[in-house]
């Protein structure tokens, strides 16, 4: 892989774990580990192998170690300046100090000495540069990028600790470079590291090294205000250590696993990427009064806002379902009564009339409401209420009998009989009932023939007879008034229809 760094070692996972601090020296390494293992951090001498060469203890607990440099005088100082979030294994409650402990070469018990934040926040570190006078430069992990430095001299094993101030502000890019943590590894700094000359420091993220010219020996305005050469640290496992080689011309890398994970020391040299390439970039550091959105978020910050984004948008959900089963309700409570499957609805408006099972009456109806319409037929627009249609009949108008399969309607102010099967329109008029039409035929005819029977001339009124009821009896030949199926209409039989093809009513 372009970029990755080149194995070095790989130290004894069942005897070196968690490595977050690292210092190259002429024989091997020393390494600082962050948490409790067999009761206790450690600190642990390496040969050039990575092989175990001794262990050394701290005389009161240490907290959580997690960055180590080293002086010009050959003293080693370990950074016991973690402190998690609850999300990330940590207490809720920060810690009142924190710490940086001194161990003089070929000593072998370091001496504490603390620390105090001024406004007593909880702030998690793993970097730490030393200035040219060997004091400490403490850059924080969240809030991202915080600079902090003793306000005085450190008072060895104190119990109160020397007050920090804040004196700048460090921003890790954007790189796009490879990580297990994606953009929280582009920006969450976890090491930090002094040229052996002094002339040169670097910063780390999981994924990336920033590494400043020190031009006069101020470190804090270098990483505050300096214009960085970035190199890719790609796809560490958890990349959090970093140190010079002891010739100062490469960087060696470690990542903090677990007693099960193996993960060898990396040795990268030092380049100047350029951006865009998802490699990393080649971009200034921001001004220290602009530290960006994005930089100034912690893990907890971002854990809490992608759970109110969860929650949002399970309330739209919700609000959603509502509003959808509400506007079902309205619907059906709208809806006209008595209609099926995408009938017509009943009647006119305005009726003011008792509610039949059809729907509402015709206009200025007070009188007993229509029936309802079934399958698609179109309303019955009576003044009074008609009967309903089915399967598609036209309305019958004003008749209470309904039409059936398509059949036409029936006209006058009487009641006029029902139509069936595409039948005409039965007539009447002056309170005379109009007769049903079967099969086609016009007003009171069967099968195709006239009004009034198979041979009978049209007469005006219903049933083929000019004065209306009762009809004159049937001259020879003609099978009925109405000659429906060749049988007589009885003078009482108003609907037009016989045996099986009344009206529904």
């Amino acid at each position: 892989m372009a970029g990755a760094g080149q194995p070095i070692c790989t130290p004894d996972n069942k005897q070196v774990t968690e490595i977050s601090g690292l210092v190259a020296t002429a024989n091997g390494f020393m390494a600082v580990q962050d948490s409790q293992s067999n009761g206790k951090p450690k600190i642990y001498q390496l040969d050039n192998n990575c092989k175990l060469l001794s262990t050394i203890g701290y005389p009161t607990p240490a907290r959580d170690p997690e960055d180590l440099a080293v002086d010009k005088n050959g003293t080693f100082w370990i950074a016991d300046i973690g402190d998690n979030d609850e999300a990330s294994g940590g207490t809720k409650e920060p810690r009142k100090t924190v710490a940086v402990w001194s161990l003089p070469s070929g000593s072998r018990e370091p001496t504490i000495n603390r620390l105090a934040y001024p406004d007593g926040k909880k702030r998690d570190a793993e970097a730490m540069l030393l200035a040219a006078d060997g004091s400490p430069i403490i850059i924080t992990k969240t809030p991202v990028g915080e600079v902090w430095v003793p306000e005085g001299p450190l008072q060895p094993k104190a119990e109160a600790g020397v007050k920090m101030k804040k004196v700048g502000q460090f921003n890790p890019q954007d790189t796009k470079t490879a990580n297990p943590l994606g953009l929280l590894g582009w920006k969450l700094i976890t090491g930090a590291a002094t040229s052996p000359d002094g002339s040169k420091v670097v910063i780390r993220t999981y994924s990336d090294a920033y590494e400043f010219d020190v031009p006069g020996g101020d470190v804090v305005k270098a990483i505050t205000s300096g214009k960085p050469r970035i190199t890719p640290l790609p796809n560490e496992v958890q990349g959090e250590a970093i140190t010079y080689s002891a010739d100062g011309k490469t960087y060696i890398t470690a990542s903090d696993v677990e007693g099960s994970k193996k993960a060898p020391l990396l040795r990268y040299t030092p380049t100047n990427v350029q951006p865009g390439k998802g490699e990393g970039a080649n971009l200034p550091t921001p001004k220290s009064d602009d530290p960006g959105f994005l930089a100034s978020l912690t893990l907890q910050d971002i854990t809490y806002a992608v759970a109110a984004i969860g929650i949002v948008g399970l309330i739209l959900v919700v609000a959603g379902i509502v509003g959808i089963r509400r506007a079902r309700a309205a619907r059906r409570l709208a809806g006209p009564a008595g209609s099926a499957r995408g009938a017509a609805s009943v009647g006119g408006m305005d009726g003011d009339g008792p509610g039949g099972p059809g729907g509402p009456g015709g206009p200025d109806d007070d009188g007993p409401r229509g029936g309802g319409t079934v399958y698609g037929a179109q309303p019955a627009p009576a003044s009074r209420g008609g009967g309903g249609n089915v399967y598609g009949g036209a309305p019958s108008s004003p008749a209470p009998q309904g039409t059936t399969y398509g059949g036409g309607t029936t006209y006058g102010s009487g009641s006029g009989g029902g139509s069936t099967y595409g039948g005409g329109s039965g007539g009447g008029s002056g309170g005379g009932s109009g007769g049903g039409s079967t099969y086609g035929s016009p007003q009171g005819g069967t099968y195709g023939s006239p009004q009034g029977g198979y041979d009978q001339p049209p007469g005006p009124r219903g049933f083929g007879q000019a004065g209306g009821f009762p009809p004159p009896p049937p001259p020879p030949g003609n099978h009925g008034s109405r000659g429906v199926y060749g049988r007589g209409q009885q003078p009482d039989d108003y609907d037009g229809h016989e045996r099986g093809y009344a009206p529904h009513r």
